[in-house]
This record gives C-alpha cells, structure tokens and sequence, in this order.
C-alpha cells in the first residue's frame, strides 16, 4: 500500500510539472491598426467595399486616417504572419485554391461543414495562434455569398476586432504602472473612478464647475471629465450635446469645436446608452488644433450625466493611436472603485 501511495505522488507531480512547464502563449504582432488579409484578387474586389464600411471607416485628424487598413498577404506568407495581432481570411470554399486549402487544414470538417449549412455563418477565435489575437474566417459559396456574410455581420466583425484591440491596448496603456492615488483621490471627492496613467498631471479640479482635467505632454494629450444633474424637461441627447459645448466653451477654456467637421453617433457604453462625439477642435487665440474624442452619458446610480473628453494636439504624426488610448482609459470609468487583481 505504502509503494502504490508513493507511486501515485511521483505520477501526480510529473504530471503537475508537465502541465506547469507548458510554454506560454507568445503575445500577438504587429500594429493595432493593421488587418492581415489572405484572399484571392477576385474575391478582394467583392468584399473590399463592405470590409471599408466599418473596419475601414475614414476618421478626420485632420488629415484622413482609418479606424484599421489592410495589409493583404499571399497564402505563402502566411507562415510568416500567423501570429499577426488581426488575421482575416477570405475564400470561397468550393473553389479550389491555395487559400481554400488552407482554411480546410485550419478548421476540423464539422466546422466547415457548419459554416456551409448556416447561410450567415463564418468563423472567428480570438488568441488562436498569438495572445491577443483577432483571427476571422470568411468562407462562402460564391462572390454574392461572401458579401452577404460580411455584409450581415460586418457589425459584428468590427467589434471582435475592437475588443481584442482595446484589451491589447488596456495591457499597453498601463505597462508602466498607473496612479492609484490620484483616481482615489477623485473617486472620493467626485464620485466617479477612471484609471489614470503614470505620466498624467492635474490640470484643473474644479468641484463648483464640476470639472476635472488632467494632461501630458509630447505629444500633447488631455483628458477632461465634465458632469451635471439631468432634469426632465429636455431630450437627453440635447442635454449632453449642452454639456459638451458647455465643456468647450466654459469650461476647457480659449479652444472649441470646429462644427464643420464634427459629428457623434449612439453607441453603447459599458451598460449605458450613450453618445460618442468625434471631431476637430481649434484654438481661439492661436493657430493650432487637432481630433477630439467625447463619451457622453447618464448614470442611473449617481443620477447624472458624464462627458469623458479626450483632445489630441500632436503635428505632423498620426492621431489615431492617441484617440485609441484615450479610449482605452474612457472604458475604464467606473462608479466603484478598481480593484487591482
């Protein structure tokens, strides 16, 4: 009895270092903003117009920059590419072709044959051969097939690749730690909890403007969080696009938004229907300006409206990139405080 007992404790801790030694999965390549594509030139000129409609969609910074572009592949190269951060593949299935090859050696059968049977169907797995990964399959019967399976998931497919992107961009945003203090600090007095980075400075606190604004320089970044008591005789969307002019106008002081190229959408926020506002802002006394991101919206448990206001002032580089963090630390807003695991 006592051999078989010790017998079952080296098993179970061969076992154990076998499983504990296994190789962590490497991190996810590449730029945020780029999609790897493998797909034939026939199928590319079918679905490229769908794919621009969202991944693709044009943002003024001012000059024209894209949510996400396109870098296509040939399937030789995608050994090369596999652990790229966004994959996307294209393919009509019963055409016989390299990349048809491809995608059959990647999926088991039962999965194929699922996507054949389900007319809206296509495939997509996040961490599939990299951490962080976005990896989507598009396979169909034919050119009006494949455009119909993007047209009728296109939503879909751009906030997969968004949520990968923003959990990449949470990781990257507070590599070098973050101020737990200062977001404590405004929790405590104000109510509300956002995750601040390391380098932030306090700008302005101001509870009787009930404003709060935060920067950093080089490039210039600046985030503002601007709030007011709701009330029932106004439209609620009317009542945060005057908090976000209020904001502009009063509170951030000498700059204001460039109302020829601004625009804002619904969306959803966290659990909360809400505005996003996005557009240029331009200084009053000088010659300058730049992109301006704002998320505006009620919240039920403190009965109030919030403006989470992001402004970028960096010449001659891509803003994208900003506008995608100041994102990323807009997610973060809480009405508890962040636990830290």
């Amino acid at each position: 009895m006592k051999h078989r007992l010790t017998a079952l404790l080296i098993i179970s801790t061969m076992l154990l270092l076998l499983f504990s030694c296994e190789k962590p999965q490497e991190a996810a390549i590449g730029y945020d903003h780029v999609i790897t594509v493998v797909c034939d030139d026939e199928n590319w000129v079918a679905c490229e117009p769908i794919l621009n409609e969202t991944l693709g969609k044009v943002y003024k910074t001012p000059r024209t920059e894209n949510f996400y572009t396109f870098h296509r592949i040939s399937v030789d190269d995608l050994k090369f590419n596999l652990k790229n951060k966004n994959l996307m593949i294209i393919t009509q299935l019963e055409v016989s072709s390299e990349i048809t090859g491809q995608v059959k050696s990647m999926l088991p059968g039962s999965t194929l044959k699922e996507i054949r049977e389900r007319p809206n169907g296509y495939y997509y797995q996040e961490d599939a051969y990299a951490k962080g990964q976005a990896l989507i399959i598009v396979a169909g019967k034919s050119y009006a097939d494949l455009r119909k399976r993007l047209k009728i998931n296109q939503d879909q497919i751009f906030d997969f690749v968004e949520r990968k992107m923003y959990e990449r961009n949470t990781a990257f945003v507070y590599r070098s730690g973050e101020q737990f203090d200062m977001a404590e600090a405004y929790y405590d007095q104000h109510g509300y909890y956002l995750r601040m980075m390391h380098d932030y400075v306090e700008i302005e606190n101001s509870p009787s403007k009930q404003f709060v604004w935060v920067g950093r320089d080089f490039p210039y970044r600046w985030i503002s969080v601007s709030w007011s008591t709701p009330n029932d005789t106004a439209e609620l969307e009317d009542q945060l696009d005057s908090l976000l002019q209020d904001t502009f106008s009063n509170r951030l002081g000498s700059i204001a938004i460039n109302l020829d190229y601004s625009d804002s959408e619904s969306f959803w926020f966290q659990q909360y229907s809400a505005s996003r506002y996005f557009g240029l802002w331009e200084s009053i006394e000088e010659v300058k300006g730049g992109p301006f991101i704002a998320y505006g919206f009620y919240e039920p448990s403190k009965d109030m409206l919030y403006l989470l206001t992001g402004i970028i002032h960096a010449p001659n580089k891509d803003k994208i990139p900003y506008i995608r963090q100041m994102e990323t630390i807009f997610r973060t807003f809480d009405t508890k405080v962040f636990e830290p695991e």
